[in-house]
């Protein structure tokens, strides 16, 4: 039964590129579904390489408002999709199910592409009565179910082929932002691929979260993930169960949604800070817990990743490094430029209990090694005589003496070995053997931190490690 329909229609300018448009409405008192369709002039795909178009994202608020970081956040879809729909026990892939409480509610448009002719568009909401007997309004919304805040959703203990490392992917979308897979499907592909941990970071929404809560034995440990998708740049946040805002056209705004999900006991990423990353645009913003230096196949730009780490590092930061695939479809696994879960992949070092809680501590702590596949090389980086520290661990500098280094490579038969510091490749040493030590004494006067890496021709990177860092003092 219809209750309302309302059109709202107007003109975007290319001066508001990159910024963000609230259309309110007033839900009407009964309505049980609300629909949203969207048109918009001179549409072009959200590939950044086209332009001359327009592009533009769609999200909805509810009657809570729309204030920066407290904003009643229902669901996004980004240029995904034309169409939306929200009612009390269902909703789109992106979209929350829950009450239509009457008030003022707000379409979200992103102006993510506004061409030089402007943007012109026509926004249409239905709001409508079921005929069926629906379910009482409740006064509260559906909240994710959790406990202490981190690695509340249902895990399965790894394979533990490799133990106490454990292999992951913490950069994938599914159906729920722009992705192919239901969260379903990319959890059974990523146990075929042989992970032992998944998070799934669909952009600026967290409704995959409620999909995996209803899997009983998913086969690998889930890690609650959203991508936090600005027109600035993207971070990931992972261990919480709250949406945190994208909507940021200042630094000081990138700041403070950082320290929103930290705050909570997140751990952060900054992503793919690259060309056609996109980049991280605002640079003095650097509170985040860890970097994602490598993004889908390495020669997509990655080494600007890279090299934007090793300034950080070299300017006193430790900032660990990650990676995540990105992956989105199933027709990137068979393509050139091939995208799968775990290409690359993020080793974690669990000697303990192996759960999402243990990952992100680990993470956090820099016990990371990284690998272009799961069944790629591997490297693992030791330093020091009386105690010997682990890639990501603080090591007082040997005053006037070498520092011995131990790297173990594992499947690297034929690739190039370097231990590195801030000032260049310290050793280079090719691989023989498809398991590997390599032992070395080597200078530590002046270093920062020492890291290793394995690459191949056309200075392919294959694997590299975290660094171990040196105290000065």
């Amino acid at each position: 039964m219809p209750v309302k329909t309302i059109l709202l229609e107007g003109v975007l300018q290319p001066a508001q590129e990159k910024t963000y448009v609230h259309l309110p409405f007033q839900m009407e008192a009964g309505a049980t579904r609300l629909e949203v369709e969207y048109h918009y002039s001179d549409q072009i795909g959200s590939d950044p390489q086209l332009v001359g178009g327009n592009t533009l994202d769609l999200g909805v608020f509810d009657e809570r408002g729309i204030e920066f970081l407290s904003a009643g956040f229902r669901g996004w879809s980004g240029s995904e999709r034309a169409t939306f729909f929200i009612s009390e026990n269902d909703a789109a892939p992106g979209y929350l199910a829950g009450p239509l409480n009457p008030g003022t509610w707000h379409v979200l448009l992103g102006l993510y592409k506004i061409s030089p002719q402007g943007c012109q568009y026509q926004v249409t909401i239905h709001m409508t009565r079921a005929d069926r007997q629906e379910r009482p309004l409740s006064s509260t919304y559906p909240a994710i179910p959790h406990g202490s805040g981190r690695g509340e959703l249902p895990s399965s203990p790894p394979p533990g082929r490799f133990s106490p490392w454990l292999c992951g992917e913490l950069h994938c979308h599914t159906w729920h932002s722009d992705g192919e897979l239901s969260a379903s499907d990319l959890v059974k592909l990523s146990v075929e691929r042989g992970l032992d941990f998944l998070a799934v970071a669909d952009h600026n929404t967290i409704a995959s979260q409620r999909e995996m809560e209803l899997f009983h034995d998913p086969g690998l440990i889930l890690i609650r993930g959203v991508e936090s998708t600005s027109f600035k740049g993207h971070f990931n946040i992972w261990g919480i169960p709250d949406w945190v805002d994208f909507r940021i056209t200042q630094p000081e705004q990138m700041q403070a949604a950082l320290d929103f999900a930290r705050q909570r006991g997140a751990i952060v990423s900054c992503n793919h800070p690259k060309y056609y990353g996109p980049d991280w645009d605002f640079r003095q913003v650097t509170n985040f817990d860890c970097l994602e230096v490598w993004n889908g196949p390495w020669f997509l730009f990655n080494q600007q990743a890279l090299d934007y780490w090793l300034s950080l590092l070299e300017g006193g930061r430790r900032i660990p490094a990650v990676a995540g695939s990105d992956f989105h479809r199933l027709s990137e696994i068979d393509q050139v430029i091939a995208r799968a879960p775990g290409v690359p992949v993020t080793w974690v070092h669990v000697p303990g209990k192996p759960d999402a809680a243990s990952i992100l501590q680990a993470i956090a702590a820099g016990h990371v090694s990284l690998s272009d596949d799961p069944g790629g090389p591997f490297l693992d980086l030791r330093a020091g005589k009386e105690r010997e520290a682990m890639l990501g661990d603080l090591l007082a500098s040997p005053l006037g003496e070498k520092l011995p280094i131990r790297v173990r490579c594992l499947r690297g038969m034929g690739g190039s070995l370097r231990i590195l510091d801030q000032q260049g490749i310290r050793l280079e040493r090719k691989i023989t053997q498809n398991d590997e030590t390599v032992l070395a004494e080597i200078p530590a006067a002046g270093s920062l931190y020492f890291w290793a890496e394995l690459r191949f021709a056309e200075e392919q990177l294959r694997a590299m490690t975290n660094p171990i860092y040196l105290s000065q003092q």
